[in-house]
């Protein structure tokens, strides 16, 4: 009897730390969405935001995507008057902090679908991040940014 309160008791006390654990691992999706092309595009690009719940940081070293065959990581590099995209290895996002994909600056290039998904179609996003499991969200094709959009403005760069 006495071994199993001693058991119970201590799967109570390892149950409050449980939460703390799985906090320390939250990296998850906001506000994604994927801007609508038109009939024979093969190219689309993704937005949304990652944010890290956790206590420590977070590399993302890759994107996938069911709809393309190809995803990419980019960003926009103003030079003078000219801008130019370049891919992005990797980027971090630190504890407690947010990372962005937005129109004009860093995003995610979906490449080589068959078919442009319709307007108002979910389309699956995957962050490949560092020492964990894909962290996957459902994306709507829109026309422009939702209008309840996400609030990048604590985005860490």
């Amino acid at each position: 009897m006495k071994y199993t309160v001693c058991q119970s008791l201590f799967a109570v006390f390892l149950a409050g730390f449980m939460p703390i654990t799985q906090a320390e691992e939250t990296l998850r999706w906001e506000g994604a969405w994927v801007r609508s092309v038109p009939p024979g595009a093969s190219v689309a690009a993704a937005y949304g935001k990652l944010v890290n719940d956790s206590m420590r940081a977070f590399t993302v070293t890759g994107v996938t995507s069911a709809l393309s065959a190809d995803a990419q990581m980019h960003d926009v590099i103003a030079e003078g008057d000219q801008r130019r995209m370049v891919p992005l290895d990797s980027v971090t996002v630190p504890p407690g902090a947010s990372m962005a994909f937005v129109p004009g600056g860093r995003h995610i290039m979906l490449m080589g679908f068959d078919e442009p998904p319709r307007e108002g179609a979910a389309v699956q996003l995957c962050a490949i991040a560092s020492s964990r499991d894909p962290v996957c969200t459902e994306a709507r094709v829109q026309r422009q940014a939702p209008m309840s959009h996400v609030d990048y403005s604590g985005d860490h760069h």
